[in-house]
C-alpha cells in the first residue's frame, strides 16, 4: 500500500509539473504572437504571470521596445528600470542565460540615452551594461544582440567622448564596433530592426565611409517586407535617418 501511495504522489507531481510547463509554453507563445501584432502591452501582462527566465527576458525585452517606441522622459526612465529589474529576475532563475543579460544591458542601455550617453558614462551606467554583454559574450560569442549591443556601446562612447578619450579612458573604438557590426551582419542579415541598429551604429561612428555603409543598410530596410508590426516601427525610423544622413 505504501509503494502505491508513494507511486501516486510522484504521478501526481509529474502531472502538476507537466501541467504547469506545457501552461507557461502556450502562454509563451500566446504572448509573443501579440507581440507581432504590436498588442504589447498584453504581451507584458500575459508573460509577466509566467515564472520562467525565458519569460522574464521576454518581458524585459517587450517593455524596453515599447517603452523606446511609445514612452519619453521620466515615463520613460521608470519604465527602463522596471525593464531591467525584470531581466535581474531572468537572471536569478538562470544564470546561465545569455539573453538574460542582454536584456539588463539593454535597458540600462536605454535608460543611459534616455538620461543622456555622457551622463550615463560618469554615472558608471556604461560600464555596467559594458559587464552585462561581456558576460552574455562569455555564454555565448555568437549572440547577435550582444554582438550588435557591444558595437553600439563601442559607437556610442566614442561618438560622444571622442577616440582618445573612448580608448583611453573606457577601452571604447571605432574599429572594435565595426567588428562587432560585421559579424552581427554575417549571424542576421535579413532582420529590419538588427539592420537599423548598424545603421545607427555606423551613423554614429561618421566618417565617410561609416556613413557609406549606413545609407546601404537603411536602403535594404526599405526593400524587405515587414513580418510584425515592429519591423513597420523601424522603418518609419529608417526612412528618417535616412532623411537625415543624406
Amino acid at each position: 500500500m505504501g509503494n502505491i501511495t508513494r507511486k501516486l504522489v510522484t504521478l501526481t507531481l509529474f502531472f502538476f509539473i507537466f501541467t504547469r510547463f506545457i501552461f507557461a509554453e502556450d502562454s509563451l507563445s500566446k504572448a509573443r504572437k501579440l507581440f507581432l501584432k504590436g498588442e504589447y502591452e498584453k504581451a507584458i501582462l500575459i508573460s509577466e504571470q509566467i515564472k520562467t527566465s525565458e519569460a522574464k527576458v521576454f518581458q524585459s525585452r517587450v517593455i524596453s521596445i515599447y517603452t523606446h517606441f511609445y514612452k519619453n522622459s521620466e515615463q520613460a526612465k521608470k519604465s527602463y528600470l522596471n525593464s531591467y529589474k525584470v531581466s535581474k529576475e531572468a537572471i536569478s532563475l538562470d544564470k546561465n542565460n545569455a539573453e538574460a543579460y542582454v536584456e539588463a544591458a539593454h535597458s540600462l542601455g536605454r535608460y543611459g540615452q534616455e538620461i543622456g550617453i555622457m551622463a550615463a558614462i560618469t554615472k558608471g551606467i556604461a560600464d555596467r551594461v559594458k559587464k552585462y554583454l561581456d558576460t552574455a559574450l562569455l555564454i555565448n560569442n555568437e549572440n547577435i544582440i550582444a554582438n550588435l549591443s557591444k558595437g553600439i556601446w563601442h559607437a556610442e562612447i566614442v561618438n560622444q567622448a571622442g577616440k582618445t578619450i573612448a580608448k583611453a579612458v573606457y577601452g571604447a573604438s571605432a574599429n572594435k564596433a565595426r567588428s562587432h557590426f560585421k559579424k552581427v551582419v554575417k549571424l542576421n542579415s535579413k532582420e529590419i530592426g538588427i539592420l537599423y541598429e548598424i545603421s545607427y551604429g555606423y551613423y554614429l561612428l561618421g566618417t565617410p565611409q561609416d556613413i557609406k555603409l549606413s545609407l546601404s543598410y537603411l536602403t535594404q530596410i526599405l526593400n524587405i517586407n515587414d513580418t510584425s508590426h515592429l519591423d513597420s516601427l523601424y522603418r518609419e525610423k529608417a526612412i528618417t535617418l535616412r532623411n537625415k544622413v543624406l
